[in-house]
């Protein structure tokens, strides 16, 4: 008996610490199959609420939200064109960042904790509006520089309000495909639906599973550490920690409780709190997906989507972990056997959940991390920010969805022109309104990336002084931050100073244009779809659940990426990566 556990026990070590290729391999594959097969239950949930249908929680919810409905005086059955819902989407957005605002910079008058100072206005600017756009960039030292009232009252309230308009806009998105009476619906009753019967129950429930597996959810403020053999004690600060992790998580918000993320023991202390953590940030982005084919009768075209996805889901997962795996060869120059690169990464945790973290992180809006993007190989960064230039595939929380569409509109009209058939999706004409709106979201994104790059390099003594590494990984940095502003995902690569009055101003009207300007194109199509008669499928255009046509699409985005970034990959990632391996081409490098 005792030599039969003894054999296990050395299967085992030799499979995870021995075998580190393929077992990371194993265990990427298998946190994708369970992000899958979780989406995939939650999907007929999610489309019950695309459709406007009862779900089996609208009875515990229902009286809630009949009750604020009345209170504020909102008619559920009314529902109105692109200009109302978009300017009340807008509206309750300022109202809500407004406050919250105010709450910031007067919270020395009002709230502050013993030695708290109130917020700076460039830097509350750029926290509200971070968190607004479900960014979440924290230019902040946390949890040190706000009040556990400002987190609760101020970060906690803004995640909910991010990603429940996210949602709230993909069910008008959905709405305009499917009616024909020019309405795409009403903000205010989407927005309670979505918070009361989605986002809420899902956030409570991810809150109790990581509370169960040792994420703290306190009310005191901190816990008195003696270490051993000092004669000091260290405070360490704690509070409602598990609370943010659920609508963090699930809200795809990514911004953490500690400055570390999901890096600090105690927002993610076990393998098994960072499998539900990435669970809950992509389970209803791929459920609304699935949730798609359901609802608008094509569940071929939801399956070619995911697979689209999840290709690039793979490529990025796989490429980080790789080189992450390959490491740097300074590294054995130094005589190290070192099984690849384990500076920046917690080890409990390994290459391999680190990559497949990062990679859902930057897949997703979410922007959370278990690990110091800094210290990730110039390939490994790579793989993290490829996703982000493609405006985050699988979306935020409702957005996914109104991104993936935009290149599906514009894909549709390519191939229809290539093989001479109607450009069409779901029987709806697609005409030069649809084009043009779709054409603007993905231009969009581009530009407000580059512009900026350009804007900083061309003042770049003054505007790089603080940067600690070499010129391509300057580039590189740049490039990160500004494309996680742009793309609302909100993880950063950190290495040099941000929290500083030019750059709180520049990403905070970052965040902004990458958020409401797209989100008011996509409702537009939303809008022109709904005005379009009829709803029966004529098979008159490309079939948009087959094969090809997802090969298409992958390529179009891919192509797309190429052509906006490959130029400047080629002056960051690309040149780092060639420099550590000595790879000399043409006397460039």
């Amino acid at each position: 008996m005792s030599s039969s556990i003894s054999s296990q026990g050395n299967f085992w070590s030799n499979f995870f610490v021995v075998d580190r290729l393929v077992s990371g391999v194993i265990i990427i594959l298998l946190y994708i199959a369970i992000i899958t097969i979780l989406g995939y239950i939650l999907s007929p949930y999610i489309s019950k609420i695309y459709a406007g249908e009862n779900t089996w929680f609208r009875k515990y919810s229902d009286p809630l939200i009949t009750f604020i409905e009345r209170a504020a005086g909102i008619d559920r059955d009314k529902r109105y064109t692109f200009r109302y819902y978009f300017g009340s989407l807008i509206f309750f957005n300022f109202i809500v960042g407004l406050f919250c605002f105010l709450f910031l910079i007067l919270q020395g008058e009002f709230f502050a904790a013993p030695g708290q100072r109130p917020m700076n206005p460039f830097l509350a600017f750029n926290t509200v509006a971070s968190f607004l756009t479900n960014t979440n960039i924290q230019n902040y030292s946390s949890p040190a520089r706000l009040t556990y009232l400002d987190i609760t009252v101020v970060i906690i309230t803004l995640m909910f309000v991010s990603a429940t308009t996210g949602f709230a806009a993909s069910m008008a998105f959905v709405r305009g495909i499917l009616s024909d009476d020019g309405k795409i619906g009403n903000f205010f009753h989407d927005f309670l639906v979505a918070l009361f019967d989605l986002i809420l129950p899902l956030s409570l429930l991810a809150t109790v599973l990581l509370i169960i597996f040792g994420v703290p959810d306190v009310t005191y403020s901190s816990i008195t550490i003696h270490p051993f053999f000092a004669k000091y004690t260290v405070n360490i600060p704690v509070g409602p920690i598990a609370s943010l992790e659920g609508i963090k998580n699930i809200g795809t918000n990514g911004g953490g409780f500690y400055g570390a993320n999901a890096a600090y023991p105690f927002e993610n202390p076990t393998w098994i709190t960072n499998l539900i953590e990435e669970v809950s940030f992509t389970i209803i982005p791929i459920g609304s997906i699935f949730a798609l084919g359901r609802v608008l009768g094509n569940r071929k075209f939801a399956r070619m989507l995911y697979g689209v996805i999840f290709t690039i889901f793979i490529i990025s997962a796989l490429l980080t972990f790789f080189s992450e795996f390959a490491g740097l060869p300074s590294f054995s120059m130094l005589g190290i056997n070192f099984g690849g690169n384990y500076i920046g990464k917690e080890t409990a945790l390994g290459l391999s959940q680190s990559s497949i973290f990062a990679s859902g992180a930057t897949l997703t809006s979410t922007g959370a991390a278990n690990s110091a993007l800094i210290d990730y190989t110039p390939a490994g960064i790579l793989g993290v920010l490829f996703p982000m230039l493609l405006n985050d595939p699988l979306g935020g929380v409702g957005t996914g969805v109104l991104n993936i569409f935009s290149y599906v509109i514009f894909t549709v009209f390519i191939v229809s022109l290539m093989v001479g058939k109607l450009p069409e999706l779901m029987s709806l004409k697609i005409e030069s309104k649809e084009i043009k709106y779709s054409t603007f979201t993905l231009i969009i994104h581009p530009i407000l990336i580059i512009v900026p790059m350009g804007i900083v390099l061309l003042f770049g003594p003054e505007l790089m002084k603080s940067f600690i590494n070499t010129r391509p990984d300057q580039i590189t940095q740049l490039l990160y931050e500004f494309a996680s502003a742009v793309s609302n995902n909100g993880s950063a690569m950190e290495g040099f100073t941000v929290n500083t009055p030019f750059y709180n101003t520049l990403i905070g009207i970052l965040v902004i244009m990458g958020r409401y300007p797209i989100i008011a194109f996509q409702l537009l199509i939303a809008q022109s779809f709904s005005n379009k008669k009829p709803k029966v499928q004529y098979g008159r255009g490309v079939d948009i659940g087959s094969f090809w046509f997802g090969f298409m699409l992958l390529f179009t985005m891919l192509l797309l990426g190429l052509i906006s970034f490959f130029p400047i990959l080629s002056a960051g990632p690309l040149l780092a990566w060639g420099k550590a391996f000595s790879l000399y081409m043409g006397g460039l490098i």
